[in-house]
């Protein structure tokens, strides 16, 4: 099998919404699909993936460097033996020449390519990416995963009154378990946003707060001990994510669960993270991003080095991620996944078909990473399958 052709698009987020530390209405993602020569009902086999979320696209690097990379591989370079595409070989062939550390941007890119590859071979053994994933790497397999509901952004109008809304829905909807933001207004306030939603909450329901990495010092102590008598199920990035030994003091204040690591995007940092920052393998929780951190190829060298550490899968919740992160979870075993509140957004659109009762999701039995399935299939692949 030969790739004849890698396609890529950028796609407007265009989201009105915020945070602590950005605004998305300017937002960017990006779609790719690995062709190749191969047939799939009288249409070429075809690998797609598609961004997580707050990273921007990655077009350029894509168009100047990886891209033409693959295309002017030898199929050999990246056969599996069996007549396929390796996607473990699609990924050595894209990071050729390419010096270890200084991860930037390109970890984007490379986790686009790895999610487009591991589609392509699942979907060539007629399999959900969850099963292959459990197949290939010697896994149990399920379909039925945990997940969480994220949103919670601050709005100009109503603020509390949208929130509200947003978590009932989400409550209908089957979830139990909820993640809205803080840091963006003043610690009262931001409590009274908590308190809110708390108010709300069922035996058996869950909240987590988001501070997304904005927290200087005193303001994570204070923050740390205004939430320390909340039933609160996780802090996250209360602090810088490149901040080891302000993540170590947090530990040492905070008793309850801290998340962090979506912001960190290779196995080099996922180490360093878990060599100094004090984190604590009982409880605190590890979120580095799938697709962002040069895909399931690198992933699987970040679950050896927590193994390393004395973490267990369990403690995994990927963020963001989609329906990638999805069969992720179910293939490796992982924690759960996020998901996220707005299914009206392009995001929430790619999980909305997706099954849910209880706080679990049960994914399809589709070949491949299920993208086809999503409501949002055509608004983002139309320009870039043949």
């Amino acid at each position: 099998m030969r790739i004849v052709a890698v396609n890529e698009r950028t796609i407007p987020l265009s989201a009105a919404s915020r945070n602590a530390s950005i605004s998305f209405d300017a937002m960017t993602a990006s779609a790719i699909a690995i062709v190749t020569d191969a047939s799939d009902g009288g249409k070429p086999l075809t690998g797609i993936g598609f961004d997580s979320v707050g990273r921007y696209g990655h077009g350029a690097l894509l168009r100047e460097r990886f891209i033409p990379r693959l295309l002017a591989a030898d199929p050999g370079d990246y056969a599996d033996g069996d007549g396929g595409i390796d996607p473990e070989k699609v990924w050595a062939v894209a990071m050729r020449n390419e010096k270890p550390g200084g991860h930037g941007e390109r970890s984007g890119a490379i986790g686009l390519i790895d999610a487009a590859a591991f589609d392509l071979a699942a979907k060539r053994k007629g399999l959900p990416l969850w099963a292959y994933l459990a197949e290939r790497y010697q896994r149990p397999a399920v379909n039925v995963i945990d997940i969480y509901a994220s949103g919670g952004h601050y709005r100009t109008d109503d603020d509390i009154g949208h929130l509200r809304a947003d978590i009932h829905k989400a409550i209908t909807r089957g979830h139990r378990r909820f993640k809205i933001k803080i840091g963006g207004i003043a610690l009262g306030e931001d409590i009274r946003r908590i308190e809110a939603v708390l108010s709300m909450l069922e035996d058996g329901m869950t909240l987590a707060v988001d501070g997304n990495g904005t927290f200087s010092r005193d303001t994570a102590f204070a923050y740390a001990e205004a939430l320390s008598g909340l039933p609160l199920a996780w802090i996250e990035e209360p602090v810088h994510p490149l901040d080891y030994d302000l993540h170590r003091d947090m530990a040492e204040r905070f008793p309850s669960p801290i998340a962090t690591g979506e912001n960190l995007f290779s196995a080099d940092d996922a180490r360093n993270l878990l060599r100094y920052g004090g984190l604590r393998a009982d409880r605190d929780i590890l979120q580095f991003d799938i697709s962002l951190s040069y895909g399931i190829v690198e992933y699987r060298r970040i679950l050896d080095i927590m193994s390393d550490h004395g973490w267990s899968r369990a403690q995994c919740a990927p963020h963001a991620g989609h329906l990638l992160a999805f069969n992720v979870v179910a293939g490796f075993g992982l924690g759960c996944a996020e998901t996220a509140i707005d299914e009206n957004g392009l995001f929430g659109k790619l999980t909305s078909a997706v099954p849910v009762g209880d706080g679990r999701a049960t994914l399809s039995d589709r070949a491949g990473a299920g993208l086809e399935t999503s409501p949002a299939f055509s608004e983002i692949f139309s320009g870039v399958l043949q």
